[in-house]
């Protein structure tokens, strides 16, 4: 029933689901065949998206998708790139109806979504990284309110600012005491991380930290400019 409510299709197979009563939540995991002998590989990163709502209730899909797997089904509705939270299927459903002409504030209401989400889906749709997106639709986002223009000032995840930050011990001065031990600990283990796609996954972490707390954050936003700027300045250097 899950497997056809998701419109999940072959190689792809619903492995188990789990439902949270207390929270309204539904978490399903799916697989795509089977690995060697059925073992399990460490060095395959499970992703987690939120996905459109199943009745009443938030739905979340589990998935690994592997780096060789063809485009066309890598954008499957009820998968999402592997450093988003969101699915391909939920971010439509989003930009449908946006173009419908709901606010923001509409939308998060209907769909049962966080502001934080909705803001990365937009965030997304104004920097052109999610597909099939009308060009006037990424212009009106990028153009509406002044508030659409200060959140370009965090970096994209793919600015190379994040991994600089992230490989280096160049000091950060941080007010936030959450920030400071999170940097902290992303930073000890970001150099022990193996595959694009597990540092990829540790960059969102801690720029989704960014994206949460911005109005606090004004004065560490600033330095991560003055870092990115001062690491392009040292490339050209050497």
């Amino acid at each position: 029933m899950c497997r056809h409510l998701l419109g999940v299709k072959a190689p792809w197979d619903v492995s188990h689901v789990r439902m949270d009563a207390q929270s309204r939540q539904i978490h399903v995991y799916l697989t795509r065949g089977r690995s060697w002998f059925g073992r399990y590989l460490p060095d395959q990163t499970l992703s987690r998206w939120r996905h459109t709502n199943l009745g009443s209730c938030q739905t979340f899909i589990h998935a690994t998708v592997p780096d060789s797997l063809e485009v066309e089904e890598k954008r499957a509705a009820y998968l999402g790139e592997s450093g988003n939270e969101f699915s391909h299927g939920l971010a439509s459903r989003v930009v449908d109806c946006l173009q419908a002409g709901m606010s923001y504030r509409q939308v998060c209401d209907l769909m049962n979504i966080d502001v934080h989400l909705a803001w990365q889906i937009r965030l997304a749709i104004s920097e052109g990284t999610l597909p099939g997106v009308a060009e006037d639709v990424s212009k009106r986002l990028r153009s509406e309110g002044p508030g659409a223009a200060k959140a370009t000032q965090i970096p994209p995840g793919n600015d190379p600012v994040w991994h600089n930050m992230l490989s280096s011990d160049r000091p950060l001065e941080v007010r936030m005491l959450s920030l400071r031990l999170l940097l902290t600990r992303c930073r000890q283990e970001f150099g022990q991380l193996r595959g694009e796609e597990a540092r990829r996954l540790k960059i969102n972490e801690i720029r989704r930290f960014f994206i949460k707390h911005e109005k606090q954050l004004a004065s560490e936003i600033e330095q991560l400019a003055q870092f990115r700027d001062g690491a392009a300045a040292g490339r050209l250097e050497s």
